[in-house]
Formats: C-alpha cells, structure tokens, sequence
C-alpha cells in the first residue's frame, strides 16, 4: 500500500512533537525527520570472516552483445566479486554518477566506481586494502569503442572517493576534480590531469581538505583578462562536524591544474526562522561563459521546513571574488534565492544505532529521498517507508552561460510538501538573458505523462559545437539541450534529450527523444538485514555502497561537431547475487548499475 501524504504528515507532526532522534553528522532536521545530505553518512562496516579461508574473485561476466544505439561505456574489468567464508559476498560494481567532455575524436567520461581490494590480515579480519571509488572511461574514435580504467588516486594513497567531473581546455587537455583521502587519511578535494587526449591520467593533485569536503564540481573556461589562457576552477562544500554547517568553497589554477588558490564563497548564517535558508549548503556545479570568462556557481541553500533555495554566484574577475545573482522573487525571503521543492519520496534507508548518555540504544533514521518500485517493506523506525528497490534523488541544479545568458535547470516536486509520496517531479528552466539581472518565468521542460510522473538529475548543454579559442566573438547559441531521467508508470526508468531550438523559449513534445533503449529497473539497494544489535538495518547488494544509493545524484552531457554526447547511470542489466546462507538475496537475479553513452544528432 503507497502512504498517504495524510499518513506522511502525521508522521513528521509525530516525530517532532515526540522529539525525534537528534541528527548525526551528515544529517540535518529536515521537517521532523532527520535527512542524510552526504554519501558518508551510512558508509558500511566490514565484518569479519569466521574462517581463514582465501578469497575467491570472480570478474562480473560481460553482457551479452547488443545491436543498439546506446552502449555500455563502464567496461567489465572495473567489476568484480569477491567471497570469504563466514560473511556475506562482496560484490563490486559501477555506481554511474557520470560526467562528460569532448575534443574532437576523444571523448572521456568520468564515473563513480567500486574498485574495492579486500584482503584478509595475518588475524583472519578482513581489510579493504584498496578503494578507487573514481573511474573514467575513454573513447578515441567518437564514442565507438571504449575502454575504461580507475583514476590514480595522490600520492602514497590508496583511495579514492568519487564525486567525479570532466572538463578540457581548448589544447585538448582533460581535467578531472573528485575527492580522493591523502596519504595521511585526510579526506581532500584532487585534481587528475590527461596530457594525451584522455587516453591516461597522472595521479591527482591535491587542492584542499579543510573541513569535511564533500560534492566537487569542475569546470575550465577562458581568463577573463587573457582570454587566450584557460583556468582550472573547482567548487565544493565543507562541513563543519560540530555544527553541522557547511560553506561554499572554490579554487583555481592558471597554470593548468599545477597550483591552486583557494577561498570561501559562501558561508550563511543560521537564521531562527526554519523556514529560511540555513548554515548549510550543498550540491554545487560551475560552469563559465566562454563568450567572456565569467564564472558561475549554482547550488542548493537548505531550509529546514518544507522549500529549499537555489543559489547562483557569479565572478567577472576570474574566481578573485564574487557576488550573488538575484532572483526578486515574490514572498521570497530575500532576493537572491529561489524556492525549490525537492524531488521523491521520504524513504528510511536503514538506521544508526546510537547509545545516548543514560546508556540507552536509540535508532536515528538513515532518511533520503527516492525514486522507488514496488511496494512499502514496512517496519522502520521513523515510519517512513521502506523500498528494497530505491535510488537516492535530490536538487542538484544543472546550469549554462554562452553570451551573457544563463540557463537553469532543476528538478522540482509537484507538491510544497517535503517527501511528499504522491508527488510527481518535473524538470523546471529559467533563463536570463542578461547575466541574471532578469528572469523568465519558470517553463516545465517535458509535460507529459500523468500528473504524478517523476522526471529528476538534468544535465544541461548549450549550441551546436563546443566552443573554439574564439569564443569570444561568436553567435549566440540557439539550441538547449537538457537531459534527464523519466519514471516510467510500471517504476522503470528511462533517460530522456530535450531540445530548444530558440534559445529556450520552448521545448516542443517532438524535439523530446529517448537516449535509452531499454528502461532500467531499480536494483535491491535497500534489503533489510537485521541483527539482535539494530532491527532496522539494511544493506545495497553492493554492501561496501550506502543504502538507496544506485543511480548517483547527477548525469553528463555535452555537444560537439553537431552532436550530443550523453552518459547516465543505468541498470537494465542484470547479475546473479552469489549464493550464501548470510545474504538476504541469496541466488537471486536483480538489476545491477553501470554507465552507458549515447550520441544524438542536434535536431
């Protein structure tokens, strides 16, 4: 039975009226249920085997070959399976998440990975010896043929964490930000750099770990005042642990990715009103205006209540400083922020045994919002739902500049209330054509489908090629371009192109084409696995992977030479769970994730 927002509503009046579990690190109130905004937030624990028997690693079989229009680009080696006697099997496989750019012939998309090497110590535990979370898959015929390998991680390190994005300059070199752990086990925002077109990259680079450093985004883009040099620019958030906030941050190089010069752009204030944005932000991209250098960074600005708010900075100095973009939105409660609803369902992905200070065990839930399938499992500990087949969502804001104009796209629910269950979700745009001093008003992209359709994660690109060292001085582009998943009615999943021809004015039903062809259907990422020390536990068939985390919270698209490059996460294919007494879906054949590509003709 689907709950009720009735049902939903009660709940949250419940659970703050009863005063809920208090949030956890990486957690934030969010009306009356405590949201989980960071991938770390449930990172799973080894358990050790109960015997000293070797492991058996099995490579992911390749899948049967397909005559299609779309491919796998996420390449089979970078799977595998590993099993120990005495402890569930470790299974190992792509998580999407992926970013692309091009120049001319080469292509490269950056994805998230599971490149775990566990081993076992001389005691018999068991020891993750190796963790590349970051990957990249490169193509030097167009997107034809592809191979794939990890991103190396800095130096002395073993790891690396994901949040992977792509960017070239107009020398053909690649660029690549995420977050890797340093040798000394800090947690640090990197740079990879290709100098061959993509084919390898060097091992990363450091550029900051203050604080807890989450969600990097990066972009490369003409100097302002030399507009022959490229610069490097990166963005991400940094929390605070012992508050809770986070701030805004931001670098650049201008000498290729060799040095960084870092800074704080934004670090709010908690306001006592919950409605208001919060001291936390999160979800940051950047993006430049080849036309005249200006940066640009668009985030998402919490409130702790029902709405969210989108934020834009901008700089004409390089990244030196910056100032907000406005929005004068009426009953706003400033103008500099746009009031959002996010996408998806309040859905408890497992929960955190906790021992408060009179010694009693208590269970935060693990509460994201989902994309789901199948029916409600019941019994967790907040009351919200439970999915075994679920894919985290949220509001990572997609957003383009070419000659002064901006381009945004977001996904918003169709209900003011958060978690909503009866929500549907549709892909929203402004554009400005003036640097952001005005705004048209807010157009849905694609209206299709009933009323309570879920589209969610656009990727947005502008013209027809990608922009040349003269960029400065060329034509407005009149083609927008925004992709973007679609739930289907039956719960599958399908990712969709839009294309304005007119600068954004419109995007006609028959310019709207299917990147994918075959829906996916969502992977058991939330089986529940209780034990006597916490009966809310569940577990992703990829155990070393968060629950309800399966799709990534972003995709990639660019264009180039008339075409449009898209990549996504995907999940038509299948795997067979390895059999094992301990596993709850011991045997069974379920949809397992991985990136495929497509390219489409500019209409």
């Amino acid at each position: 039975m689907k709950p009720t927002l009735a049902l939903c509503t009660s709940l949250l009046a419940l659970s703050a009226a009863a005063g809920a579990a208090p949030p956890v690190a990486g957690q934030i109130a969010k009306a009356g249920l405590p949201l989980s905004i960071r991938d770390d937030v449930a990172a799973p624990a080894l358990k050790n085997a109960e015997a000293d028997v070797p492991p058996q690693t099995t490579l992911v079989p390749p899948p049967l070959p397909r005559r299609a229009s779309d491919r796998r680009i996420s390449q089979p080696a970078l799977d595998s399976i590993q099993t120990f006697a005495g402890t569930r099997p470790f299974v190992h496989t792509s998580v999407a998440e992926g970013t692309i750019a091009s120049y001319g012939s080469d292509l490269v998309s950056v994805h998230s990975a599971s490149g775990a090497r566990i081993e076992r110590t001389p005691n018999s535990s068991l020891s993750i010896v190796r963790n590349y979370q970051l990957a990249y898959s490169h193509s030097r015929d167009g997107g034809h043929s592809w191979t794939s390998a990890y991103l190396p991680p800095l130096p002395g390190s073993t790891a690396t964490l994901g949040f992977g994005s792509v960017d070239v300059d107009r020398n053909g070199n690649f660029y690549v930000g995420g977050i890797g752990v340093s040798a000394a086990g800090e947690r640090t925002v990197t740079v990879n750099k290709s100098l061959n077109g993509g084919r390898d990259f060097g091992a990363a680079g450091p550029v900051d770990s203050s604080g807890r450093v989450d969600k990097s985004w990066l972009a490369v883009g003409r100097d302002p005042r030399r507009p022959q040099r490229d610069n490097v620019y990166l963005t991400w958030v940094s929390f605070d642990d012992s508050s809770g906030a986070s701030v805004l941050r931001f670098a650049r190089s201008i000498d290729g990715g060799r040095n960084f010069t870092v800074s704080t752009v934004f670090a709010p204030e908690p306001d006592p009103e919950l409605a208001n944005p919060q001291n936390v932000v999160q979800f940051p991209m950047v993006t430049t205006d080849p036309s005249n250098g200006k940066v640009y960074i668009a985030f998402l600005q919490f409130g702790f209540v029902a709405q969210d708010y989108l934020r834009i900075h901008e700089s004409d100095d390089g990244g030196e400083t910056f100032r907000p973009v406005t929005f004068h939105v009426p009953g706003a409660p400033n103008a500099e922020v746009y009031p959002v609803t996010q996408p998806g369902t309040a859905t408890e992905c497992g929960a955190f045994a906790q021992q408060g200070p009179d010694g009693q065990v208590f269970y935060v839930p693990n509460t994201l919002l989902t994309l789901h399938a199948g029916t409600d499992l019941g019994g967790s500990a907040s009351g919200a739902p439970r999915y075994q087949h679920a894919t985290r969502v949220n509001l990572q804001p997609a957003l383009a500049a070419s000659r002064g104009s901006l381009h945004l796209a977001w996904s918003n629910s169709t209900s003011t209330a958060f978690g909503d269950p009866q929500s549907g979700a549709r892909i929203h745009y402004l554009r400005s054509r003036n640097g952001g001093a005005t705004w048209s008003p807010a157009q849905i992209v694609d209206t299709s489908g009933p009323a309570d359709a879920r589209q969610v994660m656009p990727a947005i690109a502008l013209g027809r090629n990608r922009p040349a060292r003269n960029a400065f001085v060329a034509a407005q582009p009149q083609e927008v371009h925004i992709s973007y998943y679609a739930q289907l009615p039956d719960g599958s999943i399908v990712r969709r192109l839009a294309q304005s021809n007119d600068r954004g004015e419109s995007f006609p039903l028959r310019n709207i084409r299917q990147l994918s062809d075959a829906p996916s259907t969502l992977a058991p990422s939330n089986t529940p696995l209780a034990d006597a020390a916490n009966p809310y536990r569940t577990t992703h068939y990829n155990r070393l992977k968060g629950a309800c985390t399966s799709l990534g919270d972003y995709a990639g698209i660019s264009v180039d030479a008339g075409t449009v490059h898209s990549v996504w996460g995907d999940s038509r294919e299948q795997l067979t769970q390895p059999v094992d007494p301990l596993d709850p879906i011991s045997g069974q054949v379920h949809a397992r994730e991985s990136v495929f590509y497509r390219a489409l003709p500019v209409l």
